[in-house]
Order: structure tokens, then C-alpha cells, then sequence
């Protein structure tokens, strides 16, 4: 660890290093950060200056972490916690609103529930702590959608797609949950398949067929295909702000009512990640929205990438093997050990630190 900086030390210590503190100062550094020892200043084309994340080392605390989750904004009903427990630093989102599953009346109390806990190693790079908190969100809010895709079935409402089936049941008895159907199902017609819907709700929205269209094979297409328009139409139970008056429109290989489910899903899905990209802020920058242009993040990442000097680089590929060493599991001896000692041993040697 000769050739990199000290890393520095709890935010509340009156012992940070001049330097550090005059590298957070200027902007170059943010608090858990620090140089690689003679880490250059790249130029951008607005003419400041940078030092690249790649050229850093890190020692995230809690107090560190809270900061960015401070400069991080998405949506109230998402608040992001920061906690410490024996294994470290974890981010946790909590969920607000009211039970998807208990009946709802004007005098109903929201509650906070909460995500899984997303852990956070003290050498993780600050970009990454950014994008496990927006990971996190969608996350907490996928499990809430799949809760929203119900369907009256039997005089009940039923959650199929949610996340809280008992795997292992479903394993030991596969054959119940498999599609009847061996082919698909090329002669439903438009009406059936609008009978069909009108058992879904997404979110309290109705799901409309308006257009079904056939595109037969041919030179250009290997087979039959399918192009389903499907209306959404909010209803005043709606809470999600993705759920508006639209059309949903989607390509199928086969016919049936089973991939119709399956694509919606992934449609209502699709939503809710572009209503995250949006609206996830950090320090007021929509990062992952589409409006940032691909080509201008292609040229910004050039720019930081360029190839340093010999010396710098032979300290920077010592410092990155410390790092990845760091973050090599540790495998017990039992049935999941033989089985990974199987599967690695397929690939034959591989370069990079392989688990002992």
C-alpha cells in the first residue's frame, strides 16, 4: 500500500490530511475518496478539471455514505435509508403507501414497509454506492408493480406475478404451474382475447385490446408474428404516476393468452425503470436519462481514459489487484465448493484472482 495515499481517516477526526482536505476543497475529492499517489488532472472540454474515479481509492463510513444518499432525489414515497449493523454499511429503501393485499377506504392509514438490505463495502467507489441506491429503487419498486398485476379469478383477486411464491414448492411440483397449451394458441380471436383482459387490472388501470395484426411469414420474416395494441386506461385508484391513458404496443412470436400476461408485465416493468431513469437525481443530474446524449458520454469517457505514463500505470495496476483481492469470496468447504470447483475448472486457467 506504499503508492497510494493514506486513506482518510473518520469524518468527525480532526486528523485529515492537508491535502485531502484541500483535494475535497477544490472539488476534487468527495468525503471517502482519495488519490492514487501522483493521480493526474484531466482537462475537460469546459475547461475544468478532474480526477477521474478510476485514480482513487476508497474508504466509505456510514457518515460518507449518508452524504451521497443526501445528494441523491427520486420520489418521497421512496426514502433511501443508510444503516450499520456487524456486517458493515447497507442501504435500505423503504416503500410508503397503503397495503396492496387489505381492502382500502378514505380512512385508511399508508405504512412504511421495507426493501432487502443492499450492502455497501467500505472500498466501494463513490459511482457505484450512486447506482446501487438507484439499482435498489427499482428493485423495491418492481416488487411493488408485480403486486399491482392482478386478475379476478374464481370471485377472488389473485397477484400471480408477485415475488412472494414459495419457490421451492413450485420446483417439487412444476407440472402445476406449467401453460396447458402445447401450441399456441393461433386461432384466439380478438374477442376472446378482449373477454380475457377484462379480468386484469394493472395498478386499478383497464387493459383495452384495441388492434391485433397478423404478419404472415416470409422472405423477410423466419415466422408468423403477431402485433398487439393494448389500451391502459387510469382509474381514480391509480397511485402510480407511469399509469396514464396510453397504448401498449408489443411484438409476439406465439399467440396466446400466457405470453400476452408475460409481455404486459414486462411492459408495466419497462415503466417503471424509464420513471426511475428520469426522475433519479443525483446532485440535481437525471444521470440515466435519455436525454443525456450517448455520444457526448463516449466522448467524456474517452477523455478520462486516456493512457497514463509508465510509472503511474505500474502503481495503478498494483492498487487495482489490492482492491479486487479485497473482494474475492471465500468459499467453504461443502456441496456448493465441489460444484464451483467443477464449474471453474471448464474455463481452464483463468487470469485475474481466482478463489482458493
Amino acid at each position: 500500500m506504499n503508492d497510494i495515499m493514506k486513506p482518510p481517516p473518520p469524518l468527525s477526526s480532526p486528523l485529515s490530511s492537508p491535502m485531502q482536505r484541500s483535494l475535497i476543497h477544490k472539488g476534487f475529492l468527495q468525503r471517502g475518496e482519495c488519490a492514487v499517489k501522483n493521480a493526474p488532472l484531466i482537462q475537460l472540454r469546459n475547461g475544468k478539471h478532474c480526477i477521474p474515479q478510476h485514480y482513487l481509492c476508497y474508504l466509505h463510513t456510514r457518515a460518507s455514505v449518508e452524504l451521497i444518499v443526501c445528494d441523491i432525489d427520486y420520489w418521497d414515497r421512496y426514502p433511501v435509508f443508510v444503516s450499520e449493523d456487524k456486517g458493515g454499511i447497507y442501504i435500505q429503501i423503504g416503500i410508503i403507501g397503503v397495503d396492496n393485499y387489505a381492502p382500502s377506504s378514505p380512512k385508511t392509514r399508508q405504512k412504511i414497509v421495507y426493501g432487502r438490505r443492499w450492502r455497501v463495502e467500505p472500498n466501494l467507489p463513490t459511482s457505484e454506492i450512486i447506482q446501487t441506491v438507484f439499482l435498489a429503487l427499482k428493485k423495491a419498486r418492481e416488487h411493488e408493480i408485480r403486486e399491482l398485476f392482478r386478475f379476478s379469478h374464481n370471485g377472488r383477486i389473485t397477484t400471480p406475478m408477485n415475488a412472494h411464491h414459495d419457490l421451492p414448492l413450485i420446483a417439487q411440483n412444476a407440472d402445476l404451474v406449467q401453460d396447458p397449451s402445447t401450441e399456441a394458441e393461433e386461432n384466439l380471436s380478438f374477442e376472446q382475447i378482449q373477454a380475457q383482459l377484462r379480468f386484469l387490472r394493472y395498478d386499478g388501470a383497464r387493459l383495452i385490446l384495441k388492434s391485433l395484426e397478423k404478419r404472415t411469414k416470409s422472405d423477410h420474416i423466419e415466422k408468423d408474428q403477431w402485433i398487439v395494441d393494448i389500451a391502459m386506461r387510469r382509474s381514480p385508484s391509480s397511485r402510480l404516476p407511469e399509469v396514464q391513458d396510453q397504448t401498449l404496443s408489443f411484438l409476439l412470436d406465439a399467440l396466446s393468452m400466457n405470453a400476452i400476461y408475460y409481455e404486459l408485465m414486462a411492459m408495466f416493468l419497462r415503466l417503471s425503470d424509464q420513471h426511475v431513469d428520469e426522475y433519479f437525481m443525483y446532485k440535481n443530474h437525471a444521470r440515466f436519462s435519455r436525454n443525456n446524449s450517448v455520444m457526448a458520454i463516449a466522448n467524456l469517457s474517452f477523455i478520462t481514459r486516456q493512457t497514463p505514463d509508465d510509472d503511474f500505470s505500474d502503481t495503478l495496476k498494483a492498487v487495482n489487484y489490492e482492491t479486487d483481492v479485497t473482494r474475492v469470496p471465500q468459499i467453504f468447504s461443502g456441496p456448493l465448493s465441489a460444484k464451483l470447483k467443477t464449474t471453474l475448472a471448464r474455463f481452464g486457467p483463468l487470469s485475474g484472482v481466482v478463489p482458493d
